[in-house]
């Protein structure tokens, strides 16, 4: 069902992604994948039904569970996958007899217990044993690291070192890596950085895009027609929620639920998609300390496209006096990073249309 909220983890259910489908059918041998793309715009729907799709293995680690943290411990990572493995030993119990040799793990029954204190389980150590239990039997394992770019608020642990390892040892691991912002690819794999484990390494990276105008109305018209019920608004309703899959499949399976009241289900859509918006930007100034006011100044600016001199002039018309040109390229550049903002061609633009509505935000 084309509006059901929830992640989808069957192809028949993806919606205009075969290119997308097919490049990541095609790169599952690859020892790194990245997929970029805004949150809500089916990263971890395409990932799930390709992998179930192929009857692969894999580990699915979700850090969204950590975006309302200021900074993650190892202990809370270490127990994330320690929870996703004992979801694997359920259906793969001679898994165990390889993990229980690990320095830190502790085999009770048919689940593993990590330790995180002194005698801590090393990570790389759990991903040879993944890497030789899956060879033994003939396939890849893959790790997939959902929302990445929390793990940039790892304090006092550095997982990149058992990452690289394993890319230049491990040949039956697969590492799938997600991110919501261009940062899970500069900032936490830090692929381009010569300081980096990962410096260099080849990867495939799979970019999903909103959908445009003419996609969003041909979701729109074969949701409802799934369901029966002829629906002549989908254009209206691109240009009031834009092209975000998230918000046109929950506006979609509103108005079906609660009586096909058009207005009502914009009105519930818009309040839904607005309340998620608000929590990602204020843990995008919380995390930096950022100045609030500031960023909504931006975001307000650019509802409808802007240039760099209309944004230092809305921030020095917000704040009655001159700011320096590298605060402003600094502020512009986080919000890139974020993807709260994209550069086309020589504007900037809001990724969200509905980001623009969030100007009253209070965190």
């Amino acid at each position: 069902m084309l509006f059901d909220p929830r992640p989808k983890d069957n192809l028949k259910d993806l919606f205009d992604r075969e290119s997308e489908i097919s490049l990541l059918k095609n790169s599952l041998d690859s020892p790194l994948i990245i997929i970029i793309g805004l949150r809500r715009t089916g990263k971890t729907s395409l990932i799930k039904s390709v992998l179930n799709y192929t009857k692969s293995t894999y580990i699915f680690l979700d850090m969204r569970r950590f975006e309302n943290k200021e900074y993650i411990v190892y202990k809370d990572f270490i127990k994330s996958l320690e929870r996703e493995i004992n979801e694997i030993t359920r259906k793969n119990k001679d898994l165990l007899s390889y993990l229980r040799h690990i320095q830190g793990v502790q085999v009770m029954g048919f689940s593993v217990s990590f330790s995180w204190g002194e005698e801590k389980v090393e990570i790389s150590d759990v991903f040879s044993e993944l890497n030789d239990w899956a060879s033994e039997k003939g396939k890849t394992m893959h790790i997939v690291i959902d929302e990445a770019q929390e793990l940039i608020k790892l304090r006092g642990y550095n997982i990149l070192p058992s990452i690289a390892y394993a890319y230049d040892n491990l040949k039956n691991l697969s590492f799938i890596v997600t991110g919501s912002e261009v940062r899970v690819r500069d900032k936490f794999l830090k692929l381009e950085d010569e300081n980096s484990p990962l410096f260099g390494r080849a990867h495939v990276e799979i970019n999903l895009l909103p959908f445009s105008k003419e996609t969003s109305v041909r979701f729109l018209e074969e949701g409802f027609k799934e369901q029966g019920i002829s629906f002549p608004d989908s254009e209206k309703i691109f240009d009031i929620l834009g092209g975000n899959p998230g918000w046109l499949t929950y506006f979609g399976y509103i108005y079906i639920k609660h009586g096909r009241d058009e207005e009502k289900a914009i009105l519930e859509t818009k309040r839904y998609a607005k309340r998620l918006l608000s929590r990602e930007f204020c843990n995008f100034t919380k995390e930096g300390g950022r100045d609030k006011r500031r960023y909504l100044k931006v975001i307000e600016t650019c509802r409808k496209g802007c240039s760099w001199k209309d944004i230092k002039n809305s921030l020095e018309a917000l704040e009655g006096r001159e700011i320096n040109d590298g605060t402003v390229s600094d502020i512009i550049n986080n919000l890139l990073e974020y993807s709260f903002l994209v550069k086309e061609d020589r504007k900037y633009m809001i990724t969200d249309k509905l980001l623009g509505e969030i100007i009253n935000v209070r965190c």
